[in-house]
């Protein structure tokens, strides 16, 4: 019992402690209000090769009118360029561009232990987004506690 504990309590610090990933406008702006969307990346760059490799056509710029607070606001505008994408899009974008300096996350907005605990999003291997998450976001990474699985949706 004492174990889990403190484990829930760990995880629940990691997903506290996560901060607002800028460019997005959907609800407190933190990567963990959904099962997918856990990873605060940069792309409203111009020339990012995001949507190419994830086959969506850009939003950045537009409206989402999601309500509260920042809904109405332009989703990823080029002065903060940055969304809580999918954990299935960042694999898909990782195995097509790579992990050079064209893939940029927000360490500190991502949920980075929630992605190193799932090995399947929308049954989209999460390999490419793992190798490249511990290299960009190692702290994050490393602080992460030792836990199960998820398969993902």
């Amino acid at each position: 019992m004492q174990i889990i504990l403190v484990l829930l309590s760990t995880f629940l610090l990691a997903t506290s402690a996560i901060k607002p990933c800028p460019g997005d406008t959907r609800g407190d702006r933190r990567c963990n209000h959904d099962s997918t969307h856990r990873v605060c990346a940069k792309i409203g760059i111009e020339g990012t090769s995001f949507w190419q490799f994830t086959g969506q056509s850009s939003w950045c710029g537009s409206i989402g009118y999601y309500g509260g607070e920042y809904g109405s606001l332009p989703r990823c505008p080029a002065d903060q360029p940055s969304w809580c994408i999918c954990k299935w899009a960042t694999a898909r974008w990782i195995a097509g561009e790579g992990c050079g300096d064209a893939v940029q996350f927000d360490c500190e907005a991502t949920d980075v232990c929630d992605l190193k605990a799932s090995y399947l999003d929308f049954s989209v291997d999460l390999k490419p987004a793992h190798d490249c998450m511990e290299k960009k976001c190692k702290k994050q990474w490393d602080d992460c506690p030792a836990s199960g699985a998820t398969s993902g949706v």
